[in-house]
């Protein structure tokens, strides 16, 4: 018969080598929402993650708002950096991913004030981009028109200049 303190030593032996287990199987994961890139690629949260896309590469979303064309529902998607950029993600119909809104270069990688839905217009934004620090431009205002989601179309508004 197994007295006392050899059925702690073998208690504790099985628990270690579970833990050691454990350990060995499972990879490092920091918790959390995914990782989105500035092509809007999502990727899982861990250390080799980390490491190839330092935080400053690192968008949160910042709203998400959905439109319809043709009977098909999609979603415009907002995400912002650290340094106050911010990236249009467009989720088509049946897509698994979102894909970076080609064509509005004037729009991509610029710091966007204001995002909204133009409600005169179906599948169309009003989008106030700031100025860059060395131009005459405080802010402009671009209507994005997405009533062909494959070839939007981005048009000035209204420009604001410095005094």
């Amino acid at each position: 018969m197994l007295d006392f303190s050899k059925v702690i030593a073998l208690a504790l032996t099985s628990l270690s080598f579970y833990g050691i287990g454990v350990s060995a199987l499972s990879k490092s994961v920091l918790a959390g929402e995914p990782i989105i890139d500035k092509n809007c690629r999502r990727h899982e949260r861990t250390q080799e993650v980390f490491q190839q896309i330092p935080p400053q590469n690192q968008a949160r979303i910042l709203m998400t708002s959905s439109f319809q064309v043709n009977n098909k529902k999609y979603s415009l998607q907002l995400l912002k950096f650290p340094n106050s950029t911010g990236v249009l993600c467009l989720w088509e119909p049946n897509a698994r991913l979102p894909q970076r809104l080609k064509d509005v270069s004037i729009i991509q990688d610029k710091v966007i004030e204001k995002f909204e839905k133009d409600p005169s217009r179906p599948a169309n934004y009003i989008i106030t981009i700031k100025g860059e620090k060395m131009e005459d431009i405080l802010k402009t205002a671009y209507r994005l028109n997405l009533t062909n989601p494959n070839q939007p179309k981005v048009t000035p508004l209204v420009r604001v200049y410095k005094n």
